[in-house]
């Protein structure tokens, strides 16, 4: 602030900042006319000058094969889709449809729905679209066939509540009912399931066991598309809230209806140039609604990166598509140098986060490796981008393929990144097979393209889960199709596609044909790997000794305050054989192998630089499985905005075996559901095949590692220290599933 010569006071405010303020006024200007030209206009792209011309095709005509040992699996799902039966976020399976009663969520019911007593000319739609764009949703409507019954697309068919079609996407509120979860419409209008229907379509078609004729699923997959086209106008309900869902429905979309035409479908021109249109207004949502910040972005734009890349690649080119398949392509790139550290592991500090944006990454990487070179080439044209945002652009620049071939954008530390990413996936699983839960994890999924599903009985489902403890459906009772959400051998296995590597093989085994799939995307290419033969991958070839501030004897450690101790005992010896230790020091994560042991700590940095949106307070936090089973293990995450004091119990250090203050949090929970206050990183001073230290904050923790036991020691801190780890209600298996089980084996007595 200064005064003039004339005693007028003024501001001083730096260039940077005003022109950020003077965008976030004409961007408020913007919405506000793009609202009222909603309102007063259809929504529904009718003129796109390309919507008359066939999409691309990428995927394989020849899968077939690969599809029979999962025949069974398949054609259950199926027959559950085509019902419109749908198990998401710990729903179980439950027929989604307009005015159905839902069982709720933990006390919290809502009944707001109405039935749809839908007719072949779409009257019902009077009342429920919003009156700018019910005439074309009717022409949409009429071309769905006369006895298919319409899915409710704006319901949490968890809890009942329900959000509307005619609101504005901009309008739409949510975390404001306790027991409300946005997620659920949501993860059913990513759609998918589309793909499964596609599965199913080619194994029908040769007559196989226990399917239905092949027109059941095409129709299905047909039908389904065209309900949401014209029950979710552009811009209108929940379903275009974030560009990411849009992304990640837009990318299914065009798998199925690849693979159905890979196969033979022939679609009829009607429903050609809906589906065109559509995902013409999906990219096109995509780039006006880029979830871009210049400070703070993440898993969201990223999806929305991915998403475009497949809109992009698949519609016809032209100027505009052309210009969004650069745009892509230059951030695809910027965004994994920026979203993903050297050592392969996501910024966000969250395996389960880590596993969802890596699998984006790797089918964009794919399907862009597999374009012609004429489209590669075009890619090094400047083109005009018209985003709703501040990005700044580069020239995008053709590299030599690791190993020799083609030109490809990817410059060679794209590829060791890439790579990487599933060594870490490796490294993070259990004996189980199952993922280490570190921070948060949505289940999040880019494609689901083979099932990996159990064959359970309801009963015993009731039993294991207890977000299940109402649930009773008589169609589930020969067969309950479970989804394990923690099993991430997939995407493994797509990465493998690029790099062939034996290592990859022997952890997913080779019965993945997402291996297949990406071999085909990217044209058969294949990327020599960053490692030379008989070289330990980069998370192992790793040590660190710091003596500075750590104690040095055990005296020093027993005679530090607050000074805590538990070991844990096993039968026999061997506990160090085969040891393998692996270092992960961008995310903060230090792992122990070998056959009878997998010990994880979790020490470093906080998620997001800081910001701490999917991470917990888990510093010093210890998962130890001995002989295959849990001793300590992290509870998950369960659920996000529609409970938040679950949310917060299981952030919290009350729910991570890890030592800290009593009755203190290491940050705080109360700035947000997706922040936590003055966090501090952990800090790593010893590693080794024997001894681990480290430091958080005043408090320290010290494992050494012994062939028949396993010491923890703990120390520091103004308050009274303790082990946490006892205060959260059960285990999460990924979003909204929830074990009854409460304990971990160290509060039944299972150490000294």
């Amino acid at each position: 602030m200064k005064k003039s010569g004339n005693g007028l006071t003024y501001i001083r405010i730096p260039y940077k900042v005003l022109f950020r303020k003077i965008f976030g006024i004409r961007r408020k200007i913007y919405t506000s006319f793009r609202f009222l030209k909603d309102l007063m206009g259809p929504t529904y792209n009718q003129s796109w000058e390309c919507g008359f011309q066939a999409l691309h095709t990428f995927f394989p005509n020849n899968m077939v094969s690969r599809l029979h040992p999962l025949a069974v699996e398949i054609a259950g799902v199926a027959a559950n889709f085509c019902n419109h039966r749908f198990d998401l976020l710990g729903s179980g399976w439950v027929q989604v449809k307009h005015g159905m009663n839902c069982r709720g969520l933990e006390g919290y019911h809502y009944n707001m729905g109405r039935p749809a007593a839908n007719d072949c000319e779409g009257k019902w739609l009077k009342g429920r679209i919003n009156g700018s764009n019910t005439a074309i949703s009717r022409n949409i409507w009429v071309l769905i066939d006369p006895e298919y019954h319409p899915i409710d697309w704006q319901l949490d068919f968890k809890s009942g509540y329900r959000w509307h079609e005619h609101t504005w996407y901009k309008f739409i509120i949510f975390g404001h009912r306790l027991g409300a979860d946005i997620k659920v419409p949501w993860e059913l209008a990513r759609m998918q399931h589309l793909p499964m229907l596609a599965w199913a379509f080619l194994l029908a078609q040769e007559s196989a066991v226990e399917f239905g004729p092949p027109s059941i699923y095409y129709n299905e997959f047909r039908n389904q598309v065209l309900d949401f086209i014209a029950n979710n106008p552009p811009r209108f309900g929940v379903n275009w809230y974030y560009a990411m869902d849009v992304s990640i429905r837009a990318a299914n979309w065009l798998v199925a209806y690849d693979i159905f035409k890979s196969h033979g479908t022939e679609y009829d021109e009607r429903f050609k140039r809906v589906f065109i249109q559509s995902i013409y207004e999906h990219g096109k949502h995509i780039v006006t609604n880029l979830e871009w910040s210049p400070n703070h972005r993440a898993n969201h734009y990223l999806a929305n990166i991915a998403g475009l890349v497949f809109v992009a690649a698949y519609l016809p080119e032209s100027p505009e598509t052309d210009s969004w398949l650069e745009l892509a392509v230059h951030e695809l790139i910027k965004e994994v140098g920026l979203q993903f550290n050297e050592d392969g592991t996501n910024f966000e500090a969250s395996t389960g986060y880590h596993c969802f944006v890596a699998e984006m990454v790797t089918y964009a990487t794919a399907l862009i490796l597999g374009l012609p070179e004429r489209r590669l080439e075009e890619l090094t044209r400047r083109h005009v981008i018209a985003t709703d945002s501040e990005i700044r652009m580069d020239q995008v620049i053709l590299y030599p393929l690791p190993g020799g071939g083609r030109r490809t954008p990817f410059p060679g530390w794209y590829f060791e990144r890439l790579e990487k990413m599933a060594e870490f996936v490796i490294h993070i699983t259990k004996p189980s097979g199952e993922l280490s839960q570190i921070g948060d994890n949505d289940s999040g999924r880019f494609f689901k393209l083979q099932p990996n599903y159990r064959r359970m009985k309801v009963p015993d489902m009731r039993s294991i889960f207890r977000n299940l403890e109402n649930y009773d459906d008589p169609t589930d009772n020969e067969g309950y199709y479970h989804e394990n959400p923690l099993d991430h051998r997939h995407l493994v296995a797509a990465i493998n596609g690029l790099f062939n590597r034996e290592d990859f093989t022997a952890f997913t085994g080779v019965e993945w044909f997402e291996t297949d799939l990406i071999e085909h995307l990217s044209g058969n290419l294949q990327v020599v790997s960053y490692l030379k033969p008989g070289q330990g991958t980069a998370a192992e070839r790793y040590g660190r000794s710091k003596d500075e501030g750590r104690p040095q004897s055990d005296t020093e450690w027993q005679d530090m305050p607050n000074h805590v101790q538990r070991v844990f005992r096993v039968s026999g010896e061997g506990l160090l054989t085969g040891l393998k230790t692996f270092a992960y020091t961008d995310f903060g994560l230090y792992i122990y192998r070998s056959k009878r042991l997998y010990l994880a700590v979790r020490c470093g940095a906080v998620g997001q630089n800081g910001h701490g949106g999917h991470s917990h307070n888990d510093q010093l936090g210890v998962e130890l499985n001995i002989d295959g089973e849990d001793i300590t293990a992290d509870p998950g995450s369960y659920i996000y905005t529609p409970l938040p004091d679950q949310r917060n119990l299981y952030r919290s250090i009350a729910s991570h075996f890890a030592p800290g203050q009593e009755n203190r949090e290491p940050a705080g929970l109360n700035g947000g559901m997706f922040t936590l206050e003055n966090a501090a990183p952990g800090e790593c001073l010893r590693f080794d095949k024997h001894e681990f230290i480290g430091r958080h904050r005043d408090i320290n923790l010290r494992i050494r590692l012994f062939n028949d036991r396993v010491e923890l020691q703990s120390g520091g801190g103004t308050g009274k220290l303790r082990w946490h780890g006892d205060a959260h209600p059960g285990f999460s298996d990924g979003y909204g599933w929830q074990r009854r089980n409460t304990a971990y084996s160290i509060l039944k007595g299972n150490c000294e």
